[in-house]
């Protein structure tokens, strides 16, 4: 696991991106998961501890209602659209740029400043790339997985963004650090491998939560 660590690490100070893509081996899958729970789980302790399970989540309103409907949300739909939307345009292609724009339509809900903040983002690379620069590929990890983490905002229902604005950062840094590894995953073994971590993630939270909730 330490290697896998280093190797992580490595890549955020200096972020690349492999010009051919192999499997990733199940070892260093499953590090990787290990290390995202390492870093989720003590988080969320953390953010309990501090008051921040006052906020009504719609996670909450799902579980009781549409049990496997969630599963097939969290597991299989939102990893499809996610990776593509927030991961794919880091190869900066313009093709993977305008799939991540077309894409992110489907994501506009309560949280659209977040989309409209996407958008401005992209057409910023787009720019970029029409012009023949090669955009910053560290600032594009970071910036990318940042609003990847504001976008679940919207799992918050009704929340007041004017009066507790100081909390948006802790409440969606946990995705953000989630991000980071996903952006490691898609530029060193590709979106396959990263829409597959994205789909076990989720299902290693989402399902144990469902299967085991008591109306």
């Amino acid at each position: 696991m330490k290697q896998t660590f280093t190797k992580l690490i490595t890549f955020l100070k200096s972020p690349h991106h492999r010009d051919s893509f192999g499997n990733i081996k199940g070892r260093e899958f499953l590090y990787l998961l290990l290390i995202a729970f390492a870093i989720v789980i003590p988080y969320a302790l953390i953010l309990d501890l501090a008051g921040v399970d006052e906020f009504d989540h719609k996670f909450d309103i799902l579980i009781k209602k549409y049990k496997w409907l969630l599963v097939i949300l969290g597991v299989l739909i939102a990893p499809l659209l996610e990776e593509p939307i927030y991961r794919l345009h880091l190869d900066f292609k313009k093709s993977s740029i305008w799939w991540s724009l077309g894409l992110s339509v489907f994501v506009i809900s309560e949280a659209w400043i977040t989309v409209v903040l996407l958008w401005i983002w992209l057409f910023f690379l787009l720019f970029k790339v029409n012009k023949g620069d090669q955009p910053n590929l560290k600032y594009s990890v970071f910036i990318s997985s940042a609003l990847f983490a504001l976008v679940h905002l919207m799992n918050f229902k009704e929340f007041d963004y004017a009066q507790y604005f100081y909390w948006v950062p802790f409440m969606v840094g946990a995705q953000f650090l989630i991000g980071l590894v996903l952006s490691y995953i898609r530029l060193n073994y590709g979106m396959k491998w990263a829409i597959i971590f994205h789909g076990v993630y989720n299902a290693i939270l989402i399902i144990p939560a469902v299967y085991f909730y008591e109306v």
